[in-house]
Order: structure tokens, then C-alpha cells, then sequence
């Protein structure tokens, strides 16, 4: 099974590429290729700062990693973000810039050590959709992709909640690409089975490992359920 990690749009928490081992310049996918990638925004002072990525998985909700919605256990102020759909442009030109309206985490996120790193970013109006944007599947089955226990990171075997897979030698997630998508093609349609997690949260980019850590969405089919009232798995099945 060929899995696809889609690197966020290069952020402020990187000064150099985003791919680990991989090109400085590394090559961007076409337009309408990825549509529903996400760039979630602050806008400072007038002017915006991206800081993560997400997915699009219904008009009105962006699904993302935890820690991209907080900082030292604060939650961000949500009418300071914003979310940008339908372009590949670092600077969202192209694309359609929508106000953030509220945004859950899993609450267990705050109160564990590890695990739990997914919330969901409601939008202020629905994202219009067409070719260059429009809502990814999730995955209700399980996926097993690899054990938690070969991952550099201290994970119980047995932990449920992540998933990791070995990337290509080239390139994997780093910094700035916190929240984006980890992917599989099924019969011409994107699949979204992970969300990139830990390793895009580490201060230094350490190309000696092979494995990259990403929420298992699978596993919180339940939870967004309950937290937006909405089975995203049902959605866009055309």
C-alpha cells in the first residue's frame, strides 16, 4: 500500500525546506491536484502568518492536529485565524481565505502525555467547492500501517491512538507541516487515514530516522462524530 504525506504549505516555525533529505526548493503539486489542503493562518497586526496545515473534510470543518490549536496548553484566540483553501500560494493568492469561527480539540489531548493530537477547525462560512478545492474521505476501518514501539518516539506498543509509517528515503514530515494529511489513493479518490503529529514538532530535524508519527483517524471516527454532529466518513462519497 503506497501512502502519501502531504507537506503542509511551508511555514513560519521553518527556515529552510520542509521535507526532510529532500529538495530545497521541493516540487509543488498542480493546481487542483491536492484540493482539499488547508492552510490555517494568524492574522497580525494586519497581516497573516501561517503556522500549520489541515484538511478540508466537509464545506465548513478543517481537520487538523491538536497541537496546532494551542500553545503551552492555551488555546489559540479563534477569531485571529483563519483558513485558506484552493491554492498552492504560501501567500494565499488564488485561493479563498475564510474566517475561522471556533475550533475543538480532543480533550484528552491536555490531560495526556502523548496521543490524542487531532481537532477539528469549524469555518465561518462554507468553503465553495469546485476542482481546485473540495472535501477528502476519511477512512472509518482500521488501518495498521506499522507498531507505535518502532517509532524514535516513547510509545507503548500496545497505544492504539498512532499510527507511524516508514517514509521514503528522499523525504518525510519536519516542521511546518504539523496538521497536514497523510493519505492513500483508493480507485482515483484521496483517502485520508493519518494527521501529521509528532515529528513536525520537534525543534530539529533528525534525518537518521526513517519513521514519522501521525494521528491514526480511524480511531476518532467516534469523536468527531460527536464533537461536529456530522459522520465525515459519509460524506463526499460520490
Amino acid at each position: 500500500m503506497i501512502l502519501v504525506l502531504l507537506l503542509a504549505v511551508h511555514t513560519h516555525y521553518s527556515d529552510g525546506a520542509a521535507i526532510v533529505n529532500g529538495r530545497y526548493k521541493p516540487m509543488e503539486p498542480a493546481l487542483g491536484e491536492v484540493p482539499f489542503q488547508v492552510s490555517l493562518s494568524m492574522r497580525i497586526n494586519g497581516s497573516h502568518y501561517p503556522f500549520c496545515g489541515g484538511s478540508l473534510v466537509h464545506p465548513r470543518w478543517v481537520l487538523t492536529a491538536a497541537h496546532c490549536l494551542e500553545q503551552d496548553g492555551e488555546p489559540f484566540p479563534p477569531h485571529m485565524m483563519y483558513a485558506t483553501v484552493g491554492t498552492i500560494n504560501i501567500n494565499g493568492k488564488g485561493g479563498q481565505r475564510i474566517k475561522v469561527e471556533t475550533f475543538i480539540m480532543n480533550r484528552k489531548y491536555l490531560e495526556s502525555d502523548s496521543g490524542y493530537d487531532i481537532g477539528v477547525v469549524k469555518l465561518s462560512a462554507n468553503a465553495k467547492l469546485d476542482r481546485y478545492q473540495e472535501p477528502v474521505r476519511l477512512r472509518k476501518a482500521v488501518l495498521h500501517i506499522d507498531y507505535p514501539s518502532k517509532c524514535f518516539v516513547n510509545t507503548p506498543a500496545d497505544y492504539p491512538e498512532i499510527c507511524c509509517t516508514s517514509t521514503l528515503s528522499e523525504g518525510k514530515a519536519c516542521k511546518g507541516d504539523s496538521g497536514g494529511p497523510l493519505f492513500i489513493m483508493r480507485n482515483g479518490r484521496h483517502i485520508q487515514v493519518g494527521i501529521t503529529s509528532h515529528l513536525a514538532i520537534l525543534p530539529v530535524c533528525i534525518v537518521n530516522f526513517n519513521n514519522s508519527v501521525y494521528t491514526r483517524v480511524s480511531a476518532y471516527i467516534g469523536w468527531l462524530l460527536r464533537a461536529t454532529g456530522i459522520d465525515f466518513t459519509k460524506y463526499n462519497q460520490n
